[in-house]
């Protein structure tokens, strides 16, 4: 009996030793497969935050790129940003820097680039991570889009990228043919074809818009819109023209345009043209500059005194000047395209050929001028180039056609009368030919151009994506059309 016991007592410990040595076994597999798991998970949270912060990087990359489009609307044109890949167009190459400072650099390529060498250039944001920038730039064939492409990594990695593109829309006072701070009214002989849009006063006054022509382009009056219009479906267009007021206007401008936000653009083509452009200096001898386009992408430089009245009731005496940075009274368009005078400006002189102009000044470049008082237009103004070409003209007073103009007149340009009006001489001599202008118009005081026996008011569809430099833009100048998150591979 004893060794049955006994017996039995040893297969006993015999079992329990083997459940022991099983149940040893089983915990050494699962702290394997916890350390394994822990493992694991510590490391997908580490990609988890590496990729996360990546995207971060590539938000950050395209907020900076935004910041630089609020200061110039057409940074793309001017620079390539710190961070953004290698451009390249025909024989011109340019890469800008990040070290030891986010730096740009200049462009001069023209409107259209590759990115050849890829994503060869990224800025650090300081927390181990960077990002890299490629910029699709509006199109000659019409599109308005700025495509921004921004990609985020921690810094030299070669995994985990995040990638964003983000296409925005400016809105520019050249989406308008005439914006005005006033009333505004055109006679029965006049062809309005771009948006014309009567705006609110700073006293609160809602403006209105009386057309008695033909109408091709949108009317939007915060006020009223009266007169014996007709709309009918104009050439290129596929459907009339539509008419807004106080009515039904905030369905399609959601807030109204605050001319005071335009008089700022005047400082910044100042500070531009003081950096790189041209300044005509202060001379209280001079009653006016004078300048004349070049087909070439030169520009004539005339100092111009008046003997008495105003130089647009008679022709001024003109010599020729030297600016700081040019030669012998003549000037290259100035590759950030400001230049600005504290006298009045005359765009005049010119006999060349170009575009619809049969004689006068043929702009070549990208440009705006700026005037602390007039600009006088006194001959034909067009482009060499059309989407590749464009003027702005800015006054802090008034945009006058001069009473020496010649009798029937073509000229192009977008522009802005900051404090007074745009409108022809007020001589009493009248002008029996036709005043054909293309182009955009803003105007705190409204205007007319009734020296003129027939007006013609033509909107600069390349204005939609090519707007001169430093011109401004209106409230809430970008719309993101597009936000998205693209595969890396």
């Amino acid at each position: 009996m004893q060794q049955l016991i006994s017996r039995r007592l040893r297969n006993e410990d015999g079992v329990a030793l083997l459940l022991v040595i099983g149940l040893m076994a089983i915990l050494i597999i699962l702290s394997a497969t916890l350390v394994d798991v822990v493992q694991s998970d510590a490391t997908r949270s580490a990609t988890a935050i590496q990729r996360d912060t990546a995207l971060g990087a590539a938000e950050a990359g395209v907020d900076n790129y935004l910041s630089k489009l609020v200061d110039d609307n057409q940074y793309y044109l001017h620079d390539v940003a710190a961070g953004e890949s290698t451009r390249q167009s025909g024989a011109v190459t340019t890469s800008s820097s990040c070290s030891p400072s986010p730096t740009p650099a200049g462009w001069t390529g023209g409107t259209s680039w590759t990115y050849p060498n890829g994503s060869d250039q990224w800025c650090t944001l300081g927390n181990g991570y960077e990002f890299n920038l490629q910029i699709t730039p509006p199109s000659a064939a019409g599109s308005k889009v700025i495509d921004i492409v921004s990609t985020g990594r921690k810094t030299g990695s070669t995994s985990n990228y995040r990638k964003l593109e983000v296409q925005v829309r400016p809105s520019s006072v050249a989406d308008f043919q005439m914006l005005a701070n006033a009333d505004i009214q055109y006679g029965s002989t006049a062809t309005t074809w771009g948006k014309i849009y009567a705006g609110i006063d700073s006293s609160g006054t809602r403006h209105s818009i009386a057309h008695d022509g033909t109408v091709c382009g949108n009317l939007y009056a915060e006020g009223s819109v009266t007169g014996s219009y007709t709309r009918p479906v104009c050439s290129g267009n596929t459907q009339q023209a539509s008419v807004y007021n106080q009515s039904n206007i905030r369905t399609v401008i959601k807030q109204p345009i605050d001319f005071d936000n335009f008089t700022t653009s005047l400082t910044d083509i100042q500070r531009a043209a003081q950096l790189s452009g041209i300044v005509l200096p202060n001379n209280g001898s001079v009653a006016a500059y004078k300048l004349t386009f070049k087909s070439n992408g030169t520009i004539l430089v005339y100092t111009c005194t008046q003997s008495g009245g105003a130089i647009e009731d008679s022709t001024p005496s003109c010599s020729s000047f030297t600016p700081t940075g040019c030669t012998a009274g003549v000037c290259n368009v100035p590759a950030n395209g400001a230049i600005y005078a504290t006298q009045s400006v005359i765009v005049a002189g010119g006999t060349e050929a170009c575009g619809s102009s049969p004689g006068g000044s043929c702009v070549n470049g990208r440009v705006t001028v700026a005037s602390n008082n007039d600009i006088v237009v006194g001959d034909d103004i067009d482009y060499v180039q059309t989407g590749d070409d464009v003027l702005g003209l800015i006054a802090a007073n008034e945009v006058i056609v001069a009473q020496w103009a010649p009798n029937s007149i073509y000229w192009r340009a977008a522009t802005i009368a900051q404090s007074g009006q745009w409108r022809s001489a007020t001589s009493s001599q009248t002008h029996s030919g036709t005043m054909t202008f293309t182009g955009s118009t803003a105007t705190n005081g409204g205007g007319y151009m009734s020296m003129y026996a027939t007006r013609v008011y033509n909107y600069d569809t390349s204005l939609s994506y090519l707007q001169p430099p430093w011109f401004p833009t209106i409230d809430f100048a970008y719309t993101v059309l597009l936000y998205r998150e693209l595969p890396t591979s």
